[in-house]
């Protein structure tokens, strides 16, 4: 007899999990789930996950931005820590929400990225971009799959006649803290950064890393001999130099427009989230907390304005499948990986410039009959293939397919080995698409 895949996963992939499919185990619950605590906190939460992990005979452990990675002694290099999962010989997903330099501030650079390393975490990110700069780095399972919505109960009903007041709506963050930091930047740190800003403005599909490695030839990139510590050192040379042109695009795809439409439509304009009167002297909403008040708000207003963070060069971010898996009408900066995952005009729109979308915001408002249709649209699709149940299904298919997962398991309990030194022939399959 057969049984399913047993996988461990943290609450907010739980209900996913078993709506994919899988046997599913909630780990247990950390004094903290904060993806950037130290390597001696980590260290004591594998005292408590491993023996969960062995009790349960789980197959697979499925985390949001490595929130749920945790470490023990090292079986294979006296003095190191190892994933808890790595040593009992089970992979480890970490679906990142944002690039894999925003997390784990706590722990040194060499040793996150030694970690990075192991040939048992597969790391999930959700654009091309920023998988591309990974494999180019050395880091090996890296997986592109696009972000998704839980698995959650939402309102499918028409959508309601707009709230009085705003029209449009943006809802997130300033996309760069450079602005309102008092962080001193090296002007040498500026060259490579600015470089690729011009670059891409002049061609918007050239990435950083093909502009730093390939068109100006800032470094070299990370060779098979390199040893550890050069590989870690060129990796976090990179990320720095990486630092101002993500400051670029923060303006380039967000924050610029904010302070547009403030301009623009003052008051009908609603600007939800912190620090934009910190950064930019914006009047502005605090936060919404509630993900049930949020999902009400992108209903209730005319059009729900998606801005794209700085840390993101091509891909999607999770904003894109809450508005229409909510059911709102999307106006979104356009994106290269957009159209993947929604068809442009009927499911969605997107502007590229302050005139397009001050254009685009007149047509919807006066066109209410297309803008619900495209609302309801966009909601069938997310619906219908962006839920995160959808996604697992693929991840755990690619995962058979490169071997790193048995099609099927006996229901009897197998003995546990340690996971060889070595990463495997070849990394997953790469999803591109949706």
């Amino acid at each position: 007899m057969r049984r399913p895949l047993r996988v461990a996963t943290t609450k907010q992939l739980d209900r996913s999990c078993r709506a994919a499919g899988f046997d599913t185990y909630l780990l247990p619950e950390l004094p903290s789930l904060d993806f950037n605590r130290s390597m001696q906190q980590r260290a004591q939460d594998g005292a408590i996950y491993r023996p969960f992990l062995e009790k349960n005979d789980i197959e697979l452990v499925i985390d949001f931005n490595t929130g749920a990675l945790t470490l023990v002694p090292s079986s294979r290099e006296r003095g190191l820590m190892s994933l808890t999962t790595a040593e009992l010989g089970v992979h480890y997903v970490a679906c990142y929400l944002d690039p894999i330099t925003s997390t784990m501030a706590n722990v040194k650079w060499a040793d996150h990225w030694h970690l990075l390393e192991n040939p048992t975490w597969v790391k999930w990110i959700p654009e091309t971009a920023h998988s591309e700069e990974l494999k180019r780095l050395g880091i090996p399972n890296v997986l592109t799959m696009p972000m998704a919505l839980a698995d959650e109960e939402v309102d499918t009903s028409p959508l309601p006649e707009p709230d009085p007041g705003p029209v449009v709506s943006f809802i997130g963050h300033p996309a760069s803290s450079w602005f309102r930091s008092s962080q001193t930047i090296v002007p040498h740190q500026l060259v490579a950064g600015l470089t690729a800003a011009a670059v891409n403005a002049d061609m918007p599909d050239m990435t950083f890393q093909h502009t730093y490695y390939d068109l100006y030839q800032f470094a070299e990139v990370v060779c098979a001999n390199d040893d550890r510590a050069a590989r870690a050192a060129k990796a976090r040379e990179y990320f720095n130099q990486k630092f101002v042109y993500n400051a670029y695009l923060a303006v380039k795809q967000r924050d610029r427009f904010a302070r547009f439409l403030k301009m623009k439509l003052g008051d009908r304009f609603e600007l939800i989230g912190d620090h934009w009167q910190e950064g930019y002297g914006l009047q502005h909403t605090p936060r919404i907390w509630d993900r049930k008040v949020m999902a009400e708000r992108m209903r209730r207003v005319p059009i729900s304005l998606n801005l794209v963070k700085g840390n993101f060069e091509t891909g999607l971010i999770l904003r894109h499948f809450e508005i229409t898996g909510y059911g709102g009408f999307m106006l979104t900066h356009d994106r290269a990986e957009l159209g993947h995952c929604f068809k442009v005009g009927e499911e969605c729109d997107v502007f590229h410039n302050e005139q397009e979308l001050l254009d685009k915001i007149a047509y919807y408002l006066n066109h209410p009959k297309e803008r619900r249709e495209i609302a309801a649209a966009g909601q069938r699709r997310t619906l219908g293939e962006h839920l995160y149940s959808h996604r697992l299904q693929t991840l755990v298919m690619l995962l058979r397919k490169a071997g790193m997962l048995a099609e099927t398991k006996p229901s009897a309990t197998p003995t546990r080995g340690v996971v060889a030194d070595s990463p495997p022939a070849e990394s997953p399959v790469q999803a591109d698409s949706c």
